[in-house]
């Protein structure tokens, strides 16, 4: 077997696992007025987990702790094949079927970094799609699937690095696959020209500073005066 076919069975192994929660779950009596999508990926959360408890492939699932905000994933499980377990970070995603063109933050480098250095690699990105309705949401479909899932390792190549050190990509934007060593250095390559922007950024408000100095000394100039008139 290939590591790319390896890859492909982990990933395959967890979307069905979405779909038949999906499918048992087509409607939510939960309100997207605000934090649906946050309160979406608690829900998935946790029906994963127990639609895992008993299975032979996908062991030991958890779901993130609920007082942890900046857990480094949402749901944790361990993918067994040949003995070997696989730890799969996963990282739940909800949108409204109509923000199909938003770019979400998807997670720090940092954490990949940790994730691989402790000798695991995978991230998988789960991406559900809904609708709004009178008592809450309806699952919906996005080109014909109700789940889009890929790693990191894959993502699109208009992934960007921000300047609030997030990765970013657009939701529509389509992953493309590569070997764990070519993302490496892809990865490493966006990291740079995220860093080799905030630098630019930076030196280019440095440079105005000046310019800011003479015209706060002249504003407060004639602010001042005003006061002292009226003192006088």
């Amino acid at each position: 077997m290939t590591i790319k076919k390896y890859e492909d069975n982990i990933k395959q192994e967890i979307s069905n696992i979405i779909e038949e929660i999906i499918s048992n779950n087509p409607t939510l009596s939960i309100s997207v007025k605000s934090r649906g999508g946050a309160e979406i990926s608690d829900w998935i959360e946790e029906q994963f987990v127990h639609y895992t408890k008993d299975s032979k492939v996908l062991l030991n699932s958890e779901q993130a702790p609920k007082e942890k905000t900046k857990n480094p994933w949402d749901a944790k499980t361990f993918y067994l094949f040949n003995g070997h377990k696989e730890e799969i970070w996963i990282d739940f995603k909800a949108f409204k079927i109509d923000k199909a063109d938003s770019n979400p933050d998807i997670g720090t480098p940092d954490k990949l970094i940790k994730h691989i250095n402790n000798g695991n690699f995978y991230l998988l990105f789960i991406h559900l799609f809904y609708k709004e309705t009178s008592i809450g949401l309806k699952f919906a479909k996005m080109q014909n699937n109700y789940v889009k899932s890929y790693f990191l390792k894959d993502v699109s190549s208009t992934v960007r690095r921000n300047t609030k050190n997030q990765l970013q990509v657009n939701i529509s934007a389509e992953p493309e696959y590569r070997t764990r060593d070519e993302f490496i250095a892809f990865f490493i390559k966006k990291l740079k020209e995220g860093y080799d922007r905030q630098i630019k950024l930076a030196n280019d408000r440095k440079d105005k500073i000046n310019i800011i100095e003479n015209e706060l000394i002249i504003s407060n100039k004639h602010s001042l005066k005003a006061i002292e008139e009226i003192l006088q």
